[in-house]
């Protein structure tokens, strides 16, 4: 690894435009260059530039982030850059190795580099920390191999940061850093069980979960609370675009946020409500993905989870249900809720509910039995299942109960089977909510997310 850390502390500092064949692009206050081959993945806090897979585990990943305000000096800037972003996400060797603060167009550059270990691999980490007046920005740069060398010099070298223009007002965090409570990092705040084939990223006042697909990196990150006007709705509102900064929606004014948007509410495992909402978003000359904001009540506070994916993509949208069924805020009481009266009813799958398929209908009764039955290839209603279970027509039988919101449910036959339980809204648009029950085996693949099938009620 020496002709790498050699080639990269001898560019770390030249940030300055040059020209190239390569078409240059902006994100926030940082022009690049994305490297020829390399994957571009937008995310809510930056972009992440990588390297595609070579089969060999062979990698090299830049990290983009958003500026966000600050007024501690650049050494400061770049020791806290170094904590979170850095040793929060992987092992290091030990200090980094510093270079000379350097000057350019109203900013003050430090940057740093060190040997990492994250897991069986080892590599370099470089970190560039850019300081203005009231802002800081920064740049992250990882390699487990050589093989990259030629093209993160030039990355490095084609790095170009815009003008700083001191008499601005600053405020590039996602949510204005007013309105956030006082206390701890977003890490503290949420208890997490991590949906299979993601992993949870920690750092020291961080906490994302990702997972990496054909496409690129999925992220879902969780930010920390920020005060409630006391209606979701209304949070939504200013909110959604305050973590999308820059966007907007797809062929639609942001007026239209709620017209065009898939909307989704309930309470969490907690008896928390929450508000989610979804929409397609760009930029001018960008691609367009699908953005998700999440929104928790908490008390006088909310809880804000973002993701965002292709257009056409659901590894966020089958993460994101999958947590809803066990997602806790620490140090907040559980509320009570009537999981059992909710479940009282019969109900069948969306896909089969309109008379498209023959599938099964469960009926759950108040004194605590379940039935299964033959869903009709018809539109019935409650009392034709009724009829059946009164003529003991059903394919099987037995008895439920809940602990919290997991429903158990044992069959005549001895066995059980668990599983995780929740209801709640969905609509898109401006159309009718729509009421549906969600489960999710406990017992499930660890390595293996499964879709969330929606249940109604008949």
């Amino acid at each position: 690894m020496e002709p790498i850390k050699n080639m990269l502390l001898f560019y770390l500092l030249l940030m300055v435009s040059c020209t190239c064949f390569a078409q240059k692009q902006t994100f926030d206050v940082i022009n690049y260059t994305i490297p020829n081959g390399w994957d571009k993945t937008e995310m809510a806090n930056g972009i992440q530039l990588s390297t595609k897979n070579d089969g060999k585990g062979n990698y090299a990943a830049a990290v983009i982030l958003r500026s966000v305000a600050s007024t501690a000096p650049a050494n400061e800037n770049f020791t806290a850059s170094w904590e979170k972003l850095v040793k929060g996400t992987v092992s290091v060797s030990g200090e980094p190795t510093i270079q000379a603060p350097v000057t350019e167009k109203g900013w003050n550059v430090i940057s740093g580099q060190a040997s990492y270990t994250d897991g069986a691999n080892k590599g370099w980490v470089t970190l560039i920390t850019a300081t203005a007046t009231g802002k800081m920005a920064n740049v992250v740069i990882m390699t487990n191999t050589d093989e990259y060398q030629n093209q993160i010099s030039d990355f490095i070298k084609n790095l170009d940061l815009n003008e700083t223009a001191s008499e601005k007002a600053v405020n590039e965090n996602p949510v204005s850093p007013t309105n956030y409570a006082t206390g701890s990092s977003s890490k503290n705040i949420y208890s997490i069980t991590v949906p299979p084939s993601w992993s949870l990223n920690a750092g020291q006042n961080s906490l994302t979960l990702e997972k990496t697909t054909n496409t690129g990196k999925r992220i879902i990150e969780f930010m920390s609370l920020i005060k409630s006007s006391g209606s979701l709705e209304k949070d939504m509102e200013h909110i959604f675009f305050d973590v999308f900064d820059g966007w907007s929606l797809h062929n639609s004014p942001n007026s239209l946020l709620f017209e065009k948007g898939d909307h989704e509410k309930g309470v969490t495992s907690q008896g928390l409500p929450y508000y989610m909402l979804s929409n397609s978003i760009t930029k001018p000359g960008g691609d367009v993905i699908k953005a998700t904001v999440l929104i928790i009540q908490v008390g006088t506070n909310i809880a804000i989870i973002n993701t965002a994916d292709n257009i056409l993509g659901s590894e966020s949208e089958q993460a994101l249900n999958f947590l809803l069924f066990t997602l806790k805020i620490n140090g907040v009481a559980d509320k009570n809720v009537d999981y059992k009266k909710q479940l009282t009813g019969t109900w069948a799958s969306s896909s089969g509910s309109y008379g498209n398929s023959l599938i099964a209908a469960t009926s759950y009764t108040a004194e605590g039995k379940y039935y299964v039955l033959t869903q009709s290839s018809y539109t019935v209603g409650y009392d034709y299942y009724n009829d059946l279970i009164k003529k003991k027509q059903f394919k099987s039988e037995g008895l439920y109960s809940f602990k919290g919101n997991v429903l158990e449910r044992r069959s005549g036959s001895g066995s059980s089977s668990k599983y995780f339980t929740r209801f709640y809204s969905r609509k898109y648009g401006n159309n009718t909510w729509r009421d549906v029950m969600g489960l999710y085996d406990c017992n499930y693949d660890q390595n293996k997310i499964e879709t969330v099938l929606p249940f109604q009620k008949i």
